[in-house]
């Protein structure tokens, strides 16, 4: 199939999602992209091939404005960078990816996408909140910045870290997962093994909700079954019950306080409750015993037993 067909294709597709989002198929949308992706290393020596693509490209994307939709801006961006930066060797084939810059707020790419793409993908509702497109572009800027931009810092302290924003952080882990692996919990020396372990990852959840989607596919937070919550409530109440009795003084002095008072008025009064309603159980029991017992006796008199 010809690469225009494949960039025919890809325009149908910001259509369709722009205007009927539901019948929008983002598999095929991707599959599309990386279509094209996959042959801009051939346009290196293809150089008349790659012109005329170039030239193809510009037309498509002078037709409606790059701002129309969030998914139009990133995907044109984005892949005509990658054109640019992959198949463009000589400056002939790159008058789509100028045209592309020229609108741009900052013309340096690593710093468009970093402070301007970037957070188009965690505003709320963003890509009608599409996860899978979300996560294949925050996947690209990474791959984009790994391979054209500073190297990934294996040994990012995490004060560093913290003092990124919201954005910057979750393309930071995205960053390091395509670089170092997706194992990274694992190793005790990373990144993500400390903030893993001082339940960073969960503070971080509750900033973003798309970011929250992040951390629970890498699995990145921690997990607490119901029983462990019971557990650790039991426990608790129980560190809190033998606290209180450590001392006389200290007993007073909790009882005294309006809400501590409340609580152990509220135990005194129910243990009483249990008390009126299993002492008499327990008489009745006792006296059921004794009577059966008796009974018995008698039984074996009247037969002339002992």
């Amino acid at each position: 199939m010809d690469i225009k067909t494949y960039i025919d294709d890809l325009f149908r597709y910001l259509d369709t999602f722009e205007n009927k989002s539901t019948e929008f198929e983002t598999e095929a949308f991707l599959q599309t992209y990386n279509g094209i992706y996959a042959v801009f290393q051939a346009f290196r020596k293809q150089r008349d091939k790659a012109i005329e693509v170039d030239q193809y490209f510009l037309q498509r994307i002078q037709k409606e404005p790059l701002t129309s939709s969030v998914l139009r801006q990133l995907t044109i961006q984005v892949l005509i960078t990658f054109f640019e930066s992959e198949a463009d060797i000589d400056g002939q084939s790159n008058k789509s990816y100028l045209y592309c810059r020229d609108l741009r707020a900052s013309k340096r790419d690593i710093a468009y996408f970093e402070e301007h793409l970037l957070p188009l993908l965690f505003r709320d509702g963003g890509l009608n909140n599409n996860f899978r497109l979300n996560s294949f572009f925050l996947s690209e800027i990474g791959r984009y910045l790994n391979k054209f931009g500073r190297d990934v810092n294996a040994g990012l302290s995490p004060e560093a870290f913290e003092s990124m924003s919201v954005p910057q952080r979750f393309l930071e882990l995205m960053r390091r997962r395509l670089s170092l692996g997706p194992d990274l919990l694992s190793d005790r020396n990373s990144l993500e093994f400390h903030l893993h372990r001082v339940d960073a990852f969960s503070k971080l959840s509750g900033k973003s909700g798309v970011g929250e989607q992040y951390l629970k596919k890498w699995n990145y937070l921690k997990t607490t079954s119901f029983w462990d919550k019971v557990t650790g409530a039991l426990s608790e109440i129980g560190g809190k019950i033998k606290g209180t009795f450590a001392s006389f003084t200290y007993f007073k002095l909790v009882i005294t306080q309006r809400t501590a008072a409340f609580f152990w008025y509220s135990v005194i009064a129910l243990f009483f409750v249990f008390l009126s309603i299993y002492v008499p159980m327990k008489w009745v029991s006792y006296s059921d015993e004794k009577l059966e017992q008796f009974n018995n006796k008698a039984a074996v008199i009247q037969r002339g037993g002992k």
